[in-house]
């Protein structure tokens, strides 16, 4: 390597490093690895100042500890009901703005989401940076629980954050609003998809925020879990697969996720797809909390 110029030993150099990542990708198979980061890459990254890791959970699990740099940002706080009902969006411009520019976020910052291992707080945050035009977010694959079994360091410290200009630039076509699911309901193109429990589903678990129990007609219910590896944040490429073949979900199918409040489980089915080269998919923001709350809409239990 000695003898290759400069630049070129740099990139055989990076080929090298990145070996181990793709290595990992491959097996999984998955059509966008780069989603997903792994806990080893993460561990070299802790020092980066160009790096941003986010703790999606409640403040009172980022305060017990969390992965050292990381910032809280509970998923939650990014799902702006008024907002939904009124554009679509989970968040106003203006929100998003305020709040990702003061959580030391620009369009050059690389951004590590990551939560207990599950997948819908994580995939929460994602999904938002996503919508607002942020392409630099990836989700910790197996989350914190998989930091912890690996032996990696936790802190209590809270790390101080120098606020960035974060500019969005939403993607609408991440997204639908309700009056838009309305319309399409009758479509044969377009597949609703339920990413809640099956008691939810059939309205015997009527959680706080919903008004009505049950699920919006013709919906499928497509349970975010059905995607969830042991260890790992998913399942391989190709179970994941298996699951939507099964229920008659191609590459060509629009699906329409949605849950709760259109945040966490809904977006978690989102990234399960996007994960495998399905891109069709977008979120009912207003999800279950806007659907039940108008006692004109249908449901079905």
């Amino acid at each position: 390597m000695q003898y290759l110029p400069k630049f070129l030993r740099r990139l055989a150099a990076a080929v090298l490093a990145l070996a181990p990542l793709l290595a990992v990708a491959a097996g999984a198979g998955y059509a966008r690895p780069e989603l997903l980061i792994e806990t080893k890459e993460l561990a070299g990254l802790l020092e980066q100042p160009d790096v941003r890791i986010i703790d999606a959970a409640s403040p009172a699990e980022y305060n017990r500890a969390h992965i050292p740099g990381a910032i809280n940002l509970f998923y939650l706080t990014l799902a702006d009901l008024e907002e939904r009902k009124k554009t679509g969006q989970p968040l106003s411009n203006a929100g998003a703005e305020k709040i990702f520019g003061e959580a030391g976020i620009d369009e050059n910052t690389r951004v590590v989401v990551y939560d207990g291992g599950e997948g819908p707080f994580a995939s929460g945050v994602w999904f938002v940076l996503d919508f607002f035009g942020h392409d630099k977010v990836q989700v910790l694959n197996g989350g914190v629980r998989k930091w912890l079994k690996e032996g990696r360091p936790v802190t209590q410290d809270v790390p101080e954050i120098e606020k960035k200009r974060f500019v969005a630039r939403p993607q609408p076509d991440r997204i639908v609003d309700l009056a838009w699911v309305k319309k399409n309901l009758r479509n044969r193109k377009v597949l609703v998809s339920d990413a809640r429990s099956f008691k939810e589903y059939i309205g015997e678990d009527v959680r706080p925020g919903a008004s009505r129990g049950g699920h919006i007609p013709k919906a499928m219910h497509l349970e975010w879990k059905k995607f969830t590896g042991k260890l790992e944040t998913f399942k391989p490429a190709a179970e994941i697969e298996k699951v939507l073949t099964q229920r008659g979900i191609t590459q060509d199918t629009k699906v329409i996720s949605y849950c709760q409040t259109g945040i966490g489980r809904s977006t978690d089915v989102a990234l399960a797809l996007r994960l495998i080269g399905y891109d069709n998919v977008r979120v009912f923001t207003g999800s279950w909390e806007e659907w039940s709350a108008d006692p004109r809409l249908p449901i079905e239990k």
